[in-house]
């Protein structure tokens, strides 16, 4: 996964490995976040689906944006797989 941000000519890029993203202490943060904040009943199992899910359509759409951002300014955001 990548963050690039491009604000008044100047480009940052930030490489993010999914499986250093969503790990298993980020799993029990998410979920008790959930529970406490959105009472959505997020367990760790369904957060390991989705990390595996992630890995694999990143296996097969290499370069799927999942947020492009642009405002009027000139700021830019995207993130891809």
């Amino acid at each position: 996964m990548k963050i690039r941000i491009e604000a008044n000519g100047h480009r940052f890029i930030i490489p993010l490995p999914i499986k250093v993203v969503l790990n298993g202490v980020t799993f029990r943060i998410i979920a008790s976040c959930t529970k406490k904040y959105y009472k959505i009943p997020l367990k760790e199992d369904s957060l390991k689906v989705l990390r595996k899910e992630l890995i694999h359509a990143k296996r097969s759409f290499r370069k799927l944006a999942l947020i492009d951002i642009s405002s009027s300014d000139g700021f830019k955001l995207k993130i891809t797989l």
